[in-house]
């Protein structure tokens, strides 16, 4: 699928005297930049001045201008962040290897800080078979990423996948819910549940049900 034709599938919040440049063409360049492994907003500005006629208009830019630096950022920061990662999460980088694998994290997005100090902290699914990001999640942030994650966990698609992450998704309801939706899941366990930790070293030192010989 085109970059254009996915982009396009995000909603346009802006009104109708914002609309100097098409939303697809503002976001294909944001992709375009990071994807060159540019980083910002600033970034992205400075690669659009950078362009010849073919490749502006390439990215839809009819009238020979890139946006502003201004019109990046605010336009970044209107969309509908799902829609965009729904968008994005059609392409398949490499079809026909392992889809097995899911790794869920979460993290604080790089200058995301609103006016008041705020940052945004997003969790993600990602399948390294697909080298691609299946789905994300909005969070609270640090401390309260297990609902979220549960939020995030009911959009995939889990039967027959493995699930990893960090110890702080090894909890009974995320373990819970991959079971429910027929998938399977490796995470690790530390010392700060001891009973559970202690409970599988028995299990892998001292088989509940030893095999019978003879």
């Amino acid at each position: 699928m085109k970059l254009r034709t996915m982009l396009q599938n995000v909603p346009d919040p802006r009104g109708k005297q914002g609309q100097d440049y098409f939303l697809w063409s503002i976001l294909g360049l944001i992709v375009v930049s990071l994807l060159c492994g540019r980083r910002g907003m600033l970034a992205a500005f400075h690669l659009g001045r950078s362009l010849n006629k073919r490749q502006r208009l390439a990215l839809g830019f009819t009238k020979g201008v890139t946006p502003c630096h201004a019109t990046l950022t605010e336009t970044l920061r209107a969309i509908d962040g799902r829609a965009l990662a729904q968008a994005l999460g059609t392409v398949c980088f490499a079809k026909g290897e392992d889809q097995r694998h899911i790794a869920i994290d979460g993290k604080t997005m790089r200058a995301s800080k609103d006016g008041d100090g705020h940052a945004t902290h997003v969790l993600s699914a990602f399948c390294a078979g697909l080298q691609s990001i299946l789905g994300n999640e909005a969070s609270r942030g640090k401390g309260m990423e297990i609902p979220d994650a549960l939020k995030l966990l009911d959009q995939l698609d889990l039967k027959d996948k493995i699930v990893t992450g960090d110890a702080m998704f090894c909890q009974k309801s995320i373990v819970a819910k991959i079971a429910e939706k027929g998938g399977g899941y490796v995470f690790p366990v530390k010392d700060n549940q001891r009973n559970l930790r202690e409970n599988i070293a028995t299990a892998f030192n001292e088989p509940v049900f030893p095999p019978r010989l003879g």
